[in-house]
């Protein structure tokens, strides 16, 4: 196998650095264009009834250098984020890094089990539809797919809960674990958490399962009525070795394209199904950054998940070079 050329894929991480940079700094705008601070919100909680001095109030907000002008504040984030320095939470006065990975791993086993469950369904589902296109099946699956696709990730997180928590008691309402998680043995306590992922798995999912099997289908349908699969059909091969063994490397290209954008897309929607879930995850976390005006966990957040994206963009280039020829002799 050629070695695919790297120009393509270093032009997608120039622009990419160059869209991050815009991105946070669009954020970091907002961040300040909201009303309040970090400081007035600790006031808010924290000091009911009596506010501080004057003097103190302005002693915290230089504190956060809050009273530079929020061009400075971006260029000396930026500067500590050369030094590989996220800051510290306004909150808790905590590491950022520290505090993001703490959660990091919650968010990412969510994650990665939600890809794997729409790959495992999404994939059979578009291929029997596009083996059969036109059929009974085949509206009936498309009809189904596009109705999922429709319900936003709240309300079917809440439904859930009704449910499979409320009514039929099968599965955990909230939370990562029980409250007596503790003390049970190791394979127990795997199950237990493992209970608790299972509907945030299935939220997080199930748009995913159903936009992924339509894209799947469009393209092994277009992919199975191009010449090399009719040449080989004319050859006498059985349906299954023209799907697999024909279809799926031409529909290979297209659906590498989307997969590098399907782990980012799932990293935003752990924000609404962490939060309905009460799930200690990054996105949790974001919604709670956001309320306690945290800008340093605010920006470790955007800059982990424009990073997550740009890695994903690159790899599908990478994996498109691998696949396309015309792309590698480009």
């Amino acid at each position: 196998m050629s070695v695919p050329s790297l120009g393509r894929p270093a032009r997608r991480v120039g622009t990419g650095l160059l869209t991050l940079l815009l991105v946070t700094w669009v954020v970091f705008l907002l961040c300040h264009l909201v009303p309040g601070d970090a400081v007035s919100v600790d006031l808010g909680e924290e000091s009911i009834g009596h506010r501080l001095p004057p003097e103190r109030v302005a002693e915290l907000r230089a504190l956060y250098h809050l009273d530079q002008p929020v061009v400075r504040q971006y260029g000396m984030w930026l500067r500590d984020i050369a030094r590989g320095d996220l800051g510290r939470s306004f909150h808790d006065g905590r590491p950022v890094s520290e505090k993001l990975g703490a959660r990091l791993g919650l968010t990412v086993t969510l994650n990665a089990l939600s890809l794997a469950l729409m790959i495992v369904l999404a994939v059979p589902l578009g291929a029997a539809a596009a083996l059969k296109p036109g059929s009974r099946a085949d509206r009936w699956t498309g009809a189904a797919t596009y109705a999922l696709y429709a319900v936003p990730v709240f309300w079917a997180g809440l439904l859930l809960q009704i449910l499979f928590s409320v009514r039929l008691e099968w599965l955990p309402l909230f939370g990562l674990e029980s409250p007596d998680a503790r003390a049970l043995g190791v394979l127990p306590r795997i199950a237990d958490r493992g209970a608790h992922l299972v509907l945030p798995v299935l939220c997080l999912s199930y748009g995913g399962i159903a936009y992924l099997s339509r894209f799947v289908r469009a393209n092994l349908t277009e992919s199975l009525h191009g010449d090399a699969v009719r040449a080989a059909r004319a050859r006498g091969l059985s349906p299954g070795r023209l799907l697999f063994g024909h279809a799926f490397r031409q529909a290979s290209v297209p659906m590498l394209t989307l997969a590098g954008f399907l782990l980012p897309g799932l990293v935003g929607g752990s924000v609404i199904v962490e939060t309905v879930f009460a799930l200690p995850g990054l996105g949790r976390m974001f919604v709670d950054a956001v309320f306690q005006r945290d800008v340093p966990v605010i920006m470790g957040l955007t800059l982990l998940s424009g990073t997550a994206t740009l890695i994903g963009i690159v790899a599908a280039d990478l994996l498109y070079a691998v696949f396309d020829p015309r792309v590698r002799r480009g």
